[in-house]
This record gives structure tokens, sequence and C-alpha cells, in this order.
């Protein structure tokens, strides 16, 4: 039986599940990638393929080692074990709290999904790790779309907008158009004119309603030529 643990197809074995590990949670952190979050791609990655290992040792490490003649205990669910507690820390490291607001909870609890399909892949759950990958993007994707749309009142954050432009007189046209076309819960809103570098600048600085994340928001603006510069900032109250 020893020769089976180093034989060619169960090294392939193990290879194809870690393998799985990172594609199912290459998926999901694919979507917080996307969305903006602190916790993306790698993090994702290194999670899940760190809880598979960790199964795969739990499972066949220490049996291997009785084998061969040493002293032990086989238990496959010692190590597996500790892998709901360790990731705990990384879930606590990706949530924040400013006032009396808490973010971060639902990139946390990806990341405790992600440990959970790489353990499934480790003990060759596939059809688990698929079908919880799967209905993990139904929620971060589906049930985000439900809240903007149903719960807009909960979703709606206060952000603040600063826009700087090259001249005011130019492209104020423009500005005001490009405000009224993509901002229709606008809060509070200010203009003024600056003298920088012997030239006339327009300062618009407006609180808006916005379901849209910072970097959603932050798109309207980066392909305008006629914008200097942007500044968003949330509004905590």
């Amino acid at each position: 039986m020893a020769e089976y643990f180093q034989g060619f197809e169960f090294q392939w074995l193990l290879f194809l599940r870690i393998g799985a590990s990172i594609l199912f949670a290459f998926l999901l952190g694919l979507e917080r990638e996307v969305t903006g979050k602190f916790a993306g791609l790698r993090t994702h990655i290194l999670v899940s393929a760190g809880a598979c290992v960790f199964t795969l040792l739990s499972i066949y490490g220490f049996k291997m080692a009785i084998i061969e003649g040493f002293a032990g205990v086989n238990d496959p669910a010692r190590i597996a074990a500790q892998i709901i507690t360790g990731i705990g820390f990384i879930g606590a490291g990706s949530v924040m709290r400013h006032g009396n607001n808490i973010y971060g909870i639902t990139t946390a609890a990806t990341l405790w999904m992600c440990a959970a399909i790489g353990m499934a892949c480790g003990t060759g759950m596939f059809s688990v790790a698929a079908s919880a990958t799967i209905f993990s993007l139904i929620v971060l994707v589906a049930i985000r779309r439900f809240e903007r749309n149903f719960l807009s009142s909960k979703a709606s954050e206060s952000k603040i907008l600063e826009i700087r432009l090259s001249s005011s007189i130019s492209y104020m046209n423009e500005m005001n158009l490009l405000v009224d076309k993509n901002f229709n819960k606008i809060q509070k809103m200010e203009r003024k004119i600056t003298n920088d570098d012997k030239r006339s600048n327009l300062v618009i600085k407006m609180r808006i309603l916005s379901n849209n994340t910072i970097s959603e928001v932050n798109d309207i603006f980066k392909d305008k030529d006629f914008i200097e510069k942007v500044e968003i900032q949330e509004i905590y109250e």
C-alpha cells in the first residue's frame, strides 16, 4: 500500500484535487475582484488551495507515516477540523468597522466558503465543490441585483464626489450634462471656480445617494478627457 501512495496515479489524484480547488476559488475570487473588494483572486485561491492541502495531509499524510512504521494516531479529521478555526482569523482580517457600520462580512463569508470548497476538493467530492461554487456565485451576483432593485433604500449609500475640470469656460456644459445623466439622487451640490497656474478651474462637490460601488462610480468619469481630477469618498453617518 505504501507503493500506491508513491505511484503516479496517486500523485495525479492529488494534483487533480488541488487544481480543482484553485479553479473553484478562482470563480469566487473573480467576483470579489470585479466588485472591488479587498480580498480578491489571490486570497481566495490560496485559502481554497491551502484548505485542500491540509485536508489531503489529514487524510493521507499521517497514514503514510504509520505504514512506514512511525508511531501515531490515524485520525483524518484532526488537521481538517482546525481549518475551520484557522480560517476565522483570515476572515476577521477582511472585516472593517467605521463608526456604526461594518463592512467585509460578505467577503469573510466567501473566504469561509472557499475553505469549505477546498476541503471538499481535498476529499474528492468534486460534485459538492462545484455545487457550492455555483450556488455561492448565485448568491453573490443574483442577490446583489435583487437588493439593488427591491431593497434600494437599504443598499443606497451616501457618497461625496469631488470633480475638477480643466476649464470652467470650455467644459461647464459637458460637466452639467454628465452629472444630470448619471445622478438623479443628489442631496447637495456646490460649485466654485478656483484660479490655479493662471487658469480657472471649476470644482463641483456633491453628495449623492447611489447603489453603486466606488469603482463603478469612478468608471463614469475615467474616460472623460475634460475631467482633471476625481475624488470619491464614502460618507458614514
